[in-house]
């Protein structure tokens, strides 16, 4: 009995400390919209779309599988930057800047070697329009836009459930979203856009406007 007592490993302790509150929360709304993302690009894949997508779009709009493979990679880049950028509003209450998001290695804002053409991003902010705008160093490839529009204080949203166009943070504010291009530059520097299409903008869509209902979509 004393040799087996001795073989015993004395007993390590290890100390468990539980996740921040905000941790937890960041780790359930960045699970969420994972889903969320991923169902959005199987449609986009064509495994879940329709003949008939096209008819819902207006001449301002397209879907993105029928744009260049680059352009599908920057597209699905941004919904992942888009939706990473949402889970810290809802935490610290602000739209995080584009040194915040490079420095935490999210695309497309993070420097990336294998990419075609380089931008150079820009967070702007006038009242309740956001825009993270991407301005590329060569002239032969679209800038990128994501519009981001809160509501007014007390307003109720056009819609309750959450599609391509309207994210929900954790405190039940349902934002507006959009993706944009356009193939030659962005006008003024430092001019927040607020209405795309009257800009020369297209609006990108993963499976087209209001393709998701509360039945696909019941997060």
């Amino acid at each position: 009995m004393a040799s087996v007592a001795a073989a015993t490993p004395p007993f390590r302790q290890v100390q468990v400390e539980r996740l921040s509150v905000r941790n937890e929360l960041a780790n359930v709304f960045r699970l969420s919209v994972t889903v969320v993302l991923g169902v959005w690009l199987y449609l986009a894949s064509g495994a879940g779309a329709s003949p008939g997508a096209r008819r819902n779009l207006l001449p301002y709009q397209a879907l993105i599988q029928n744009q260049s493979t680059i352009e599908q990679r920057v597209f699905r880049e941004l919904q992942e930057g888009l939706l990473e950028a949402e889970g810290i509003r809802s935490t610290e209450n602000a739209w995080p800047s584009i040194d915040t998001l490079a420095r935490d290695g999210i695309p497309p804002f993070a420097a990336d070697p294998t990419a075609r053409a380089a931008y150079q991003w820009t967070l702007l902010r006038d009242g309740n329009y956001i825009n993270y705008l991407g301005v590329p160093a060569q002239p032969d490839v679209p800038a990128w836009l994501v519009l981001i529009q809160e509501p007014d204080k007390g307003t109720v949203p056009d819609q309750n459930f959450e599609d391509e166009e309207h994210h929900r943070l954790l405190d039940g504010t349902m934002l507006h979203v959009s993706t944009w291009k356009r193939p030659q530059g962005v006008g003024a520097a430092g001019a927040i856009v607020r209405l795309p299409q009257a800009e020369g903008w297209t609006q990108l869509y993963a499976v087209g406007p209001g393709r998701l209902s509360p039945q696909t979509n019941g997060l």
